[in-house]
């Protein structure tokens, strides 16, 4: 539940304290370009970076998708939250104190999440009390230290079946939140009545944490060795279901905490379980993350990639079985974007076991020594018997397919060479039958191709840009010279309110005006150069409606003399007169 209204003046010192850049880091991949930061946008899938950072300005916006906004837009946008909430996040980050406003009972922030915060401290505690010493001795055994148990929330879930319902109920977490979160079931007894059940019980907890780890958006139980029912086991594993703030095949778990190390070390290891991520993070290996008890998806690549590196690494059982699972994950691989590479264990170890025999350091070679998925792929096409007919068609044929959805002309010369070596075809057949299906360019700001439009554009952004400008434009009475309407309407809410927010006014803006605009607001004029331009632009801007205006009084002046009207002939004459005046007086001005 949301507390009350936040005062603007409040509002304003915050996003005036925040860094954009720094929050926008926390997501997104951004390197350098002039005066700005680019990276790869995270509100949809492209390649080439289209997603542009102005911190000096205040805004984000992406040339490919249209997104645009201020650091509470995008804290809104990727973590889902109402404007107030985003505000309280931010304001939070960057230490400004906001006035609480939330009434007694209420929590702030998503229910489901806060319903999700309330179990998470329900496991924890539970793991440390009595109830949970079956849990600790597991955890001892697997070596995972008490540093590591805090550091991932460990917790335990108890085995009466009901604990976490009385909880919740204790806490005031409404029951519906708990079932939509998938902390409870519902199951129906014999008489026909409903009963009210934790989803986890008797198993050791894994919180799933949100990328940023503010929010607990799902879990994962692990049973208890010893503890399973050899008539009907319970599923070794299980994870919560599907949910407004938990979608399995877009998450990954230990991303929030191994953030830092992957920034740190340029790439990130995929291994299959929790406990493979929690053994190899203490033996120093921090950069890594597994799926959530699925294969590998190519949204969770696209995650990857987006947010902290494309070196990925995944790794792979070094047996047959093994080898097959690499090939397979190279089209997800490819699909998101990425070639991917690939470390192979030893047979019968996974990297918990691997690391807690040979140690963190012969874990790090093998990251180093990865290879391209790529080779493990062609090696699978081929198959053993390299000279068969049937079987080296098909392979080129799945190549083709493959190559279709390669974008990058490099990539693409780089697989048609290794797949015709590995598979001994002909290069000139894969390329024609792989060639890449035509597609959109990738998306820019073009120039605009209305020279009238583009000094419009121009006025706007500098409006934005500097309120000085938009208080001269005010003085020079130019609007109706506008043109285009939405640039206008633009211009008017400027110089109609000094407090207008000028991420609004850009949103207002069509897609491709929005684009233009911020184009030229991101443009590096310099303050030398400013007067200079806008100058040209209102100059510019009055000469067309200057022009307007004497085709319209030729035209009356033409009309009334052709009807014989001699007093409105004159009077025609008498404004093209004074209008050509004033248009000579300020080209002397100038």
């Amino acid at each position: 539940m949301m507390g009350g209204r936040i005062r603007d003046e409040a509002i304003r010192e915050v996003r005036e304290r925040a860094n954009l850049l720094e929050v926008v880091s926390d997501t997104v991949a951004l390197r350098r370009r002039g005066r700005s930061a680019v990276g790869l946008c995270p509100f949809h899938a492209e390649k080439t970076p289209s997603f542009t950072v102005s911190e000096e300005r205040g805004f984000f916006h992406c040339f490919g998708c249209g997104e645009h906004g201020d650091v509470f837009t995008f804290v809104m946008k990727i973590d889902g939250l109402a404007f107030p909430e985003a505000v309280r996040r931010v304001a939070d980050r960057f230490g400004v104190a906001l006035p609480e406003e939330a009434a007694p009972g209420q929590r702030p922030g998503d229910p489901l999440a806060a319903a999700n915060a309330v179990a998470a401290t329900f496991f924890r505690c539970a793991l440390a009390e009595a109830i949970g010493s079956g849990a600790r001795a597991y955890l001892a055994e697997r070596s995972v230290s008490v540093a590591s148990i805090e550091r991932f929330g460990l917790g335990y879930a108890p085995g009466s079946g009901d604990a976490l319902v009385r909880h919740l109920r204790a806490e005031r977490v409404r029951i519906e939140d708990g079932l939509a979160a998938g902390l409870i079931v519902r199951r129906e007894r014999p008489d026909g009545t409903t009963a009210l059940l934790d989803r986890f019980r008797d198993r050791l907890v894994f919180p799933i944490l949100d990328p940023t780890g503010r929010r607990t958006i799902a879990f994962g139980g692990r049973v208890l060795p010893g503890r399973q029912i050899a008539k009907d086991p319970p599923p070794k594993y299980l994870n919560s279901p599907e949910s407004p703030l938990f979608h399995k095949g877009q998450t990954l778990y230990g991303l929030s905490q191994a953030r830092d190390a992957i920034r740190r070390s340029g790439r990130v290891a995929v291994v299959e379980g929790y406990m493979d991520t929690i053994a190899l993070a203490e033996a120093g290996i921090g950069e890594v993350v597994a799926p959530l008890g699925t294969a590998l998806t190519a949204d969770q690549l696209r995650l990857l990639q987006k947010r902290f590196t494309d070196n990925v690494i995944a790794c792979f059982d070094g047996d047959v079985a093994g080898r097959r699972a690499a090939a397979r994950s190279f089209p997800v691989f490819l699909e998101a974007g990425l070639w991917g590479r690939g470390v192979f264990l030893p047979a019968g170890d996974d990297p918990d076991t691997f690391v807690r025999r040979e140690g963190g350091a012969a874990f790090a070679a093998l990251l180093a020594g990865a290879v391209p998925l790529v080779e493990a792929y062609l090696e699978d096409l081929a198959g053993p018997q390299r000279d068969a007919v049937g079987r080296t068609v098909e392979a080129a044929r799945a190549v083709a397919r493959i190559l279709k959805r390669v974008r990058n002309p490099l990539e693409f010369e780089v697989l048609v060479t290794l797949a015709a070596q590995r598979l001994g075809v002909d290069e000139r057949l894969l390329r024609t039958e792989g060639a890449p299906e035509v597609g959109p360019a990738p998306a820019t700001a073009p120039v605009s191709p209305d020279p009238r439009r583009s000094e419009e554009e121009l006025l706007v952004a500098l409006m934005l840009a500097d309120p000085a400008v938009t208080s001269r434009v005010r003085r020079e009475d130019i609007l109706e010279g506008f043109e285009t309407p939405a640039l206008r309407r633009a211009a008017e809410t400027l110089v109609a309110g000094a407090g207008a927010d000028a991420t609004v006014v850009v949103q207002e803006l069509p897609r491709e005006l929005r684009d233009h605009v911020v184009d030229r607001l991101l443009g590096e004029v310099e303050e030398g150069n400013r007067e200079r331009a806008l100058a040209d632009c209102i100059a510019k801007i009055r000469d067309r409606r200057s022009r307007r205006l004497r085709g319209r009084l030729r035209e009356e002046l033409r009309a009334a003399e052709s009807r014989g009207d001699e007093a409105a002939a004159e009077a025609a004459k008498r404004r093209l007169a004074d209008l050509l005046h004033a248009d000579h007086t300020q080209k002397a001005d100038r």
